[in-house]
C-alpha cells in the first residue's frame, strides 16, 4: 500500500519547490529513484530549472519526462533512466519508489508509487487544497501522516 506524508511549512522561510529540493537531495543520496509531479508545463521547467541550481556545490541528477514534451527519443531514454524524474503527466517509469508531488492536484497515478510526498505552505489558499488532497488519500483508504517542519 502507497505510504502517504504531508510536510507542512509554517512560516518557513523557503517555498515549496526549495523544501523539495532538501527531500530530493536527501532521497537521492539515500539511493532511492523518484518522480517529481508538477502541475503544467511551465511549473515543470521552473521546477526542471531549479534542479540544475538549488545548491553550488553539486546539482541533482535528473531528466523531464513526458507524452506532451518534445523530447528526442534518446534525450527521452537518457531521462528515464535518470535517478530523478520530472514531468507533469502521467509518467510511464519502469521503477515507482517515491513520487514528490507539486500539483494541486492528487495526480490519478498516485497508488503506482510506494511512498508519496506532499510539500504544503501553510497559507489560506494551500490550506484548502491540502485539505482536498489529504481527503483523496483518506477516500483511497490511506491515512496520511503528517509532519510539521520548524522554520
Amino acid at each position: 500500500m502507497t505510504k502517504v506524508t504531508f510536510y507542512l511549512l509554517e512560516n518557513h522561510p523557503q517555498g515549496p519547490e526549495q523544501f523539495a529540493c532538501r527531500l530530493i537531495d536527501k532521497a537521492w543520496r539515500g539511493g532511492l529513484p523518484m518522480h517529481i509531479h508538477t502541475a503544467d508545463e511551465s511549473s515543470c521547467k521552473s521546477m526542471d530549472q531549479l534542479l540544475w541550481s538549488w545548491r553550488e556545490d553539486s546539482f541533482l541528477p535528473h531528466g523531464v519526462i513526458s507524452d506532451i514534451h518534445n523530447n528526442t527519443p534518446e534525450s527521452t531514454l537518457l531521462a528515464r533512466q535518470s535517478p530523478i524524474t520530472l514531468g507533469f503527466d502521467n509518467p510511464t517509469l519502469e521503477q515507482k519508489h517515491l513520487l514528490i508531488n507539486l500539483s494541486p492536484e492528487v495526480p490519478p497515478f498516485f497508488k503506482d508509487f510506494s511512498r508519496v510526498c506532499e510539500v504544503v505552505v501553510q497559507n489560506p489558499d494551500q490550506k484548502a487544497i491540502s485539505r482536498d488532497k489529504f481527503r483523496t488519500y483518506r477516500q483511497a483508504g490511506i491515512e496520511p501522516e503528517v509532519h510539521n517542519m520548524p522554520a
